[in-house]
């Protein structure tokens, strides 16, 4: 078997690691990058076009310092591949106004100084005509949100670290990573690589590690959709904002939980439900659906947003790896202080792809970062005490 040498290998070329990647290579290091599929892949979870970016974030205010990061390395990013990455039109979220996530919304805004603004009924309808908005719902404007364009960015993030030198190996699987006297070893289906450190960026391929590391990794499959607009020259204006919305009103049959983007091609709109297919254990094959599946999405369509006609023209999958508190696993291993996983950020890690990768290298190469992560420990699943020689990556 083949024998390589680098300073860092970063197991999973996706969200997270082309990005890591990047930040890796920027800082002279020698970065070999592996992947079970191609690099890029059409089988990440950044597959499907965009994702949205918000800085005034429902999930939690100790968020903001990735999130400013993040965009500070969106716009390094742009610099250098001379494409546009983020667009930052503004971010809708719509709630009813009993929902209890406002009030958490609204502290991420406050607490953190940051800018937003509340609308309420004909304001919000005279601002917003593409949404049908009642008079209990409240619309909350985060004038920094926007959206990515995520397949272009881990493409650009590939190609900047590839220009200084790293290398990337697709079409193989890791199997294992364990201790090597004072290095590690990475071994996969057709090479073993000697490095001083590692960075796990799996993605939805992470199920064994997270395992071996004490908790469950769930790979939810979903469906994107995108539908014509009736009327593009009304609806598809320029500075129209993402949206959220959720309408969970108490004698509501079927909460409705979507989200969109404007239109990127001036006749469709992406909308996507929060509606997730059965947990699956890999995405190696695309996964198959029914499509009874777009029920619940056509319905909300139809009832929030008439100007769309409530059949999609076009559809994509993707699948998330989500722990069971929602939150990313980032941060060093114990007992083996060189490896660095970066795994299960639940449906919500690209708005954060470029941080999260940039934390990786941080504590990669210099073992300490800057940005608090904290909360996203490993040692919350497998306990403080806990020390490790190797680990499981297939």
């Amino acid at each position: 078997m083949t024998a390589l040498e680098a300073d860092v290998v970063v197991v999973g070329v996706g969200s997270v690691g082309s990005m890591a990647s990047w930040q890796l290579a920027s800082r002279g290091l020698r970065v070999i990058g592996v992947d079970r599929f191609s690099i890029p892949g059409p089988f990440s979870a950044y597959a499907g076009e965009s994702r949205i970016y918000r800085k005034v974030y429902a999930e939690g205010g100790h968020y903001t310092p990735l999130l400013q990061r993040a965009q500070d390395l969106w716009r390094e990013l742009e610099d250098i591949s001379g494409m546009q990455l983020l667009s930052q039109a503004g971010a809708l979220t719509i709630y009813d106004a009993h929902n209890p996530r406002l009030a958490t919304l609204l502290a991420a805004g406050e607490d953190n100084g940051l800018e937003y603004e509340i609308l309420r009924g004909d304001e919000a309808r005279s601002r917003y005509p593409e949404h049908v908005l009642r008079d209990d719902d409240v619309t909350i404007l985060d004038p920094e949100g926007g959206y990515l364009s995520s397949e272009k960015a881990v493409v650009a993030a590939i190609a900047e670290a590839s220009r200084l030198g790293a290398q990337f190996l697709g079409n193989r699987k890791a199997h294992r990573v364990e201790a090597h006297g004072d290095r590690y070893l990475v071994t996969t289906d057709q090479e073993e690589i000697l490095a001083s450190r590692v960075i796990i960026a799996q993605g939805n391929g992470a199920g064994a590690v997270c395992a071996d590391l004490g908790v469950h990794l769930s790979v939810l499959p979903q469906v994107l959709t995108w539908f014509p607009v009736e009327d593009p020259a009304a609806f598809c204006r320029e500075g129209m904002p993402v949206f959220m919305r959720r309408a969970e009103e108490e004698g509501r049959q079927d909460s409705a939980q979507f989200y969109g983007f404007p239109s990127s091609d001036g006749w469709t709109m992406k909308v996507v439900g929060s509606v997730y297919m059965d947990e699956v254990d890999s995405v190696e094959r695309p996964p198959t659906w029914d499509p009874a599946y777009l029920d619940p999405i056509r319905a909300w369509v139809r009832e929030f947003m008439p100007g769309l006609v409530p059949e999609p023209v076009r559809v994509a999958t993707c699948a998330d790896g989500y722990l069971p508190d929602e939150t990313g696993m980032l941060g060093t291993v114990p007992g083996m202080d060189g490896v660095v996983v970066a795994v299960g950020f639940s449906g919500h890690g690209f708005k954060m792809a470029s941080s999260l990768g940039a934390v990786a290298a941080d504590l990669a190469a210099d073992g300490r970062t800057e940005t608090d992560v904290s909360f996203m420990s490993p040692a919350r699943f497998h306990g403080a005490d806990a020390r490790f020689t190797s680990l499981s990556l297939s």
